[in-house]
């Protein structure tokens, strides 16, 4: 998969290229967490300047200051006028780098809630959203819930038709999902050839075995294998619990589920507002 990528971005299609790039990453992560230390001491507001890859113009990224606290740079760094926050642009930027790859067809994201989803409608033609919305609810059907009409998707049961897409993107959904292969199936079953998939999800950039947090037994309980953690959800005040933390292995699975590639691209650039760690984010084509 042939993809020119701009500065602060990297390339990475194995295990062993991140074992084979250890030092180099280590002096990287350390230089960039000076970076960010010097940003919090010396900033009089707090906010850097960059390149919005959303709005494709200039921004300047605001993010919240806690005491000593240091902030969630995935989760915030605002841009003003798309409103999208540091993860959320950098989507954006990954989805837009691939677009002459994709063939034509309908884009499918798993989500409908979000200013994500809002603004991915405005820009992005033949856009289909969803939300997990109840294990009783049906794919594919409409439901008002929280004062909107929401379409209902199981990432393990889909109600598209074989071949129909040509892009899924996915953002922090896979890791809620209890059989993640599963869902990886049906994403191949609905792509079309060469279609392709954007995911970002917990991921253990110098691991390769993915840790399996809790899962669902035979008699349809969770069992905690590890303390539980709940992330965010749109849906729900409560949260949504991580079955799973993703490590190279999921790059196999997403291979044995129908991909002809796979590959992880990762990003921290300072000049378009994504500051953190790296953001590893997983390309695949069908």
């Amino acid at each position: 998969m042939l993809l020119e990528l701009p500065h602060g971005f990297k390339r990475w299609p194995s295990y062993e290229a991140v074992k084979a790039a250890a030092v180099l990453l280590g002096e990287e992560w350390r230089g960039q967490q000076a970076f960010q230390a010097r940003l919090l001491k010396n900033c009089k507001t707090p906010a850097i300047a960059g390149f919005c890859a959303a709005c494709r113009r200039e921004s300047e990224f605001t993010f919240p200051i806690r005491g000593d606290e240091i902030p969630n740079w995935r989760e915030s760094l605002v841009c003003p006028d798309c409103r999208l926050i540091n993860r959320w642009r950098a989507s954006v930027h990954v989805a837009r780098m691939l677009e002459p790859l994709r063939c034509e067809g309908p884009v499918y994201v798993t989500e409908q809630t979000t200013p994500m989803y809002d603004w991915l409608q405005e820009h992005v033609p033949e856009l289909i959203g969803s939300e997990f919305v109840s294990p009783d609810a049906k794919p594919g059907q409409i439901y008002e819930t929280r004062s909107r009409r929401i379409r209902h998707e199981d990432a393990t049961a889909l109600s598209m038709a074989d071949a129909s897409l040509s892009m899924i993107q996915t953002y922090d959904v896979l890791e809620h999902v209890p059989d993640y292969r599963a869902a990886l199936r049906e994403f191949a079953r609905v792509l079309k050839p060469e279609g392709l998939l954007l995911l970002t999800a917990p991921f253990m950039f110098e691991a390769w075995d993915t840790v399996v947090r809790a899962r669902v037994n035979a008699q349809g309980d969770i069992e905690h294998l590890l303390p539980a953690v709940y992330h965010g959800d749109p849906m729900s005040a409560d949260g949504v619990l991580c079955f799973q933390e993703f490590g190279w292995d999921l790059l196999d699975d997403m291979r044995s589920a129908g991909f002809a590639h796979a590959e992880i691209i990762t990003c921290w650039a300072p000049d378009f507002g994504y500051l953190g760690s790296f953001q590893p984010f997983v390309v695949a084509r069908r």
